[in-house]
């Protein structure tokens, strides 16, 4: 018997991801029944319902019941236990608390962003719900909500539930990596490294690369390293340099794309 496990991306809905690292143990306690994966397509970093240890692997069908039994019982006595919030996986909006809503109506960036985030993984991923998930993330964004922030800022990169607009991917970017998100740190790295929206520029991706691992995002490391390895050792040291200076002007969302449209 063989089991196999799909995870869809949120954001572009791609299956391409794979595990990633829990940002603390705060999260990793508060999230028992999910899981952290990356996409490798728009590299959202997202919460899933775990999946079985035994995937890709091939058992024997008594074997595999009694895992499957065994991790039914440990799921619900962990949720019992924890109680974690039903946002930890994909959820219908219309499953949201009444409160969340409410808050979210009353102008508050994190419900907004809750909002658009459940409206992003509704299983229906109609038409409809794509817009309103764009609307909440952005009054979420416009509130000063760094996550929603990102959230615009990759969408707007893959295209897939918006209008693809490069010049809206580095205003979000930009914007929340200047706020000092460390995700918006290494997504702005990501932007120089291939010239999305902005100027190709290794040196300036490597700084925002440096700037997010020194920031503990773990993500961040490896692709500082691949950057390093672009550049000429004067141009390694100036980056170096340049990520303990203030933010250069190209670092800011530029007129163009601060426009709406």
């Amino acid at each position: 018997m063989l089991f196999r496990s799909k995870i869809i991306c949120p954001g572009c809905q791609g299956s391409r991801c794979r595990e990633s690292r829990w940002l603390s143990l705060e999260e990793k306690k508060k999230y028992p029944a999910s899981g952290p994966y990356r996409c490798l397509d728009c590299s959202h970093r997202f919460l899933s319902t775990k999946q079985s240890s035994l995937n890709g692997k091939r058992v024997s069908a008594p074997v595999a019941i009694v895992a499957l039994i065994l991790a039914v019982g440990i799921t619900y006595w962990l949720t019992r236990v924890e109680a974690p919030s039903p946002l930890a996986a994909p959820v219908s909006a219309s499953a949201l608390e009444p409160e969340i809503r409410k808050a979210a109506e009353a102008g508050d960036a994190g419900a907004q962003f809750k909002m658009g985030e459940a409206l992003l993984q509704d299983p229906a991923r109609t038409p409809e719900n794509s817009a309103n998930a764009v609307r909440w993330l952005e009054m979420a964004a416009e509130n000063g909500n760094t996550e929603a922030m990102i959230a615009l800022g990759r969408l707007s990169r893959t295209g897939v539930g918006i209008l693809q607009n490069f010049g809206h991917t580095a205003k979000w970017i930009q914007t929340a990596a200047a706020r000092g998100n460390p995700e918006g740190m290494l997504e702005l790295g990501r932007l120089y490294r291939d010239g999305v929206g902005v100027d190709k520029d290794p040196v300036r991706a490597y700084v925002w690369f440096n700037r997010s691992a020194a920031a503990r995002n773990l993500d961040a490391v490896r692709e500082r390293e691949n950057v390093a390895r672009m550049l000429t050792p004067e141009e390694l040291k100036e980056a170096q340099k340049q990520s303990s200076a203030p933010d250069s002007d190209k670092d800011k969302p530029s007129e163009k794309n601060v426009h709406k449209g």
